[in-house]
């Protein structure tokens, strides 16, 4: 199994949350980022995740992921486009004479387009095992409660960036709540469709 801390920063009635989690290199070519948002700094990611723990907002929790699930994963991302590739070049290689090119010529061309294949292939089964559930994290423990207050995480309720409250572009009162905004446009949105944005 792998296992990730974070902190849980909203939970839903339908059973899931969203867990606010350090980034890593690994992040790039996972197959559960589907579940994730990540931002321009790189340094943080939201991810969505089961909460079969029952955790509130402020925990840090424990996210885990199959192992081999994320080595099957991490084999479709890396492998398949590089087979693709390999596949394409020994088929332009050995037909060149056939499209009247030259033998490097057909190689690249064929190459790059099986590169191309790979990854389209990558994205669809990336894509059905999303959908069946099968690369979705899940919150197995607690590993503190509270261990976070509303005051030191936010997230903009409107395009989900985390946010440092001290420095937001712009706050809100809505509904007892405070919600801190990356700028002035995402606040306006809020303003306009607060339902439609407001945490639980």
């Amino acid at each position: 199994m792998a296992h990730e801390q974070g902190i849980v920063i909203k939970t839903r009635e339908d059973g899931w949350a969203e867990v606010l989690t350090e980034r890593t290199d690994a992040c790039a070519g996972c197959g559960a980022s589907h579940c994730c948002v990540s931002y321009a700094q790189g340094a943080k990611v939201v991810t969505r995740a089961h909460n079969k723990a029952g955790a509130r907002k402020g925990d840090l929790v424990t996210l885990t992921l199959r192992s081999a699930l994320v080595v099957q994963s991490a084999a479709l991302v890396y492998l398949v486009p590089i087979v693709g590739f390999v596949i394409g070049a020994g088929l332009g290689a050995s037909i060149h004479i056939n499209i009247n090119m030259s033998e490097s010529g057909a190689a690249i061309l064929f190459g790059f387009g099986g590169l191309v294949a790979g990854y389209l292939i990558t994205l669809v089964i990336s894509k059905w095992m999303g959908a069946k559930g099968k690369l979705i994290p899940v919150i197995t423990s607690i590993v503190t409660r509270d261990y976070e207050t509303q005051a030191t995480i936010a997230v903009d309720p409107v395009c989900n960036m985390v946010v440092d409250p001290a420095t937001a572009a712009a706050t809100l009162v809505h509904r007892q709540t405070t919600y801190y905004f990356c700028s002035l446009g995402c606040k306006e949105a809020f303003e306009r469709e607060p339902d439609r944005y407001q945490r639980t």
